[in-house]
């Protein structure tokens, strides 16, 4: 294509530099479309970008910022809000075509202004932020790293939503076992200060998380880069040794005892709500602590309750990661009917339990499911579970964890969800112990 070099020198600094001191007399446009360079000249000759289009954006873009062409930049950012940035019905294609624009020109052009109209715009429409970045950042073993940073923008103060796609992917795609590339390069730019200080429940939770995995390994560059995204917060940095001595202290005390026979049989459980403790029906002689009575407790027991509300003491040990503690209740209907509901515990690491509580059958994927609030940091927990006609209440080695109240789901929930949360407050006629457990998990039995 020939031009005139001196109108393109009189819009381009860049251009009057190649022709007029280098003497250049041509200029390779390779890497752009023709529409694109057409609509590049035409706005040379003209001063109009009446050709530019959304599908030839981002190549006038970035010659506009190559050849630095102010006016050209200015009228693409335009360009941009008006046309790009115009969703139609807030469709994820779209969101995700305007969002990839602007961190392309982020990561390659270090343009700033194209990521900053993003983010006002969706935060303006009242674009969910955190749905949106869950499902950006899906794949997030193969996202480029442009993308990650684009999340991290895109959150800004929101770091929680950072927070739950990083520990849902170590969790499940991981499997808990180790790092990769994107998650230590994650945390390397996690705003840590402003996530301590906005979210200081979520960022202790992905703090000793992040702490326990680097447990499990030998490699120099995994701890310090774990080290350093713990530094500011010194609980979690002493954690990192203390943690690892103690638990290499609970397995050498649980391999030097004979605690369990594992040939012994379970035992079967009662729960006796008139005295609101655990009683067995045989004799157990498989305990660790006889005066106690911690006995093992045997999958699909049934046990009656004679009126509402018990107290159950679970024992756990640190050998129950990846699984499952249901208790499945029976609840009184009308005329003798029964509404059946459960209750789960799913173990990640040593601080790191889920909970689901829903109706009788098989629940949705864990991946959903909250977690208990600060659960302690030790290998052996002691934990309480109670249920009343008001509240579901699990308290571990002393501190509460969870308190959920039907009350309150009751009053707030849609009108076709609150009979199912009315059941729950109902009198439990029978509870079924259902367990995915190792030997290690015992309960407590008192006479």
């Amino acid at each position: 294509m020939r031009t005139n070099s001196m109108i393109m020198s009189l819009n381009s600094p860049v251009i009057e530099n190649l022709t007029t001191d280098l003497a250049q007399t041509s200029l390779e446009m390779e890497d752009f479309t023709r529409p694109a360079v057409d609509c590049f000249v035409e706005a040379m000759y003209t001063g109009e970008v009446d050709k530019l289009e959304k599908d030839i954006f981002e190549d006038v873009n970035k010659m506009a910022h190559v050849f630095d062409v102010s006016w050209l930049t200015k009228r693409c950012l335009k360009f941009y809000k008006s046309d790009i940035m115009n969703f139609e019905d807030d469709s994820y294609e779209d969101i995700l075509f305007a969002c990839e624009i602007a961190s392309r020109a982020h990561y390659h052009l270090k343009q700033t202004k194209l990521v900053n109209c993003f983010v006002k715009t969706i935060a303006a429409r009242g674009v969910d932020k955190g749905i949106f970045v869950t499902r950006y950042l899906a794949g997030f073993a193969s996202v480029p790293k442009r993308k990650i940073d684009m999340a991290l923008m895109i959150a800004r103060d929101s770091l929680d939503i950072i927070g739950n796609c990083l520990m849902a992917y170590l969790s499940f795609v991981l499997e808990c076992k180790s790092f990769d590339e994107n998650s230590l390069y994650l945390l390397q730019k996690l705003n840590t200060q402003n996530f301590r200080n906005t979210f200081p429940v979520k960022f202790k939770q992905l703090t000793n998380f992040v702490v326990s995995l680097s447990l499990q390994s030998d490699c120099a560059e995994e701890t310090a880069i774990v080290e350093n995204f713990v530094k500011d917060n010194v609980q979690a940095n002493e954690s990192i040794n203390d943690l690892k001595e103690k638990q290499e202290s609970a397995v050498k005390t649980l391999e030097s005892k004979d605690t369990y026979n594992y040939g012994a049989d379970y035992c079967n459980i009662d729960l006796n709500a008139e005295t609101e403790n655990l009683t067995h029906k045989t004799s157990a002689t498989n305990t660790d602590d006889p005066q106690l009575g911690w006995i093992m407790p045997i999958s699909s027991s049934s046990s009656s309750l004679s009126e509402d509300g018990f107290l159950l003491r679970l024992k756990t040990t640190g050998y129950e990661r990846e699984k499952k503690i249901r208790f499945d209740f029976i609840l009184s209907g009308v005329g003798g009917s029964e509404h059946r509901r459960c209750f789960i515990m799913e173990c990640r690491t040593l601080d790191l339990w889920r909970y689901y509580i829903s109706r009788y059958g098989s629940p949705l994927e864990s991946a959903s499911w909250p977690y208990l609030e600060n659960v302690p940091s030790v290998q052996v927990k002691h934990w309480t579970i109670t249920k009343t006609s008001v509240n579901l209440t699990v308290v571990c080695n002393g501190v509460t964890v969870l308190n959920f109240n039907f009350l309150s789901k009751i009053m707030n929930s849609k009108a076709d969800e609150r009979q199912f949360w009315f059941n729950w407050s109902k009198s439990c006629v029978s509870i079924k112990f259902e367990a995915t457990f190792e030997k290690s998990l015992l309960l407590e039995k008192r006479r």
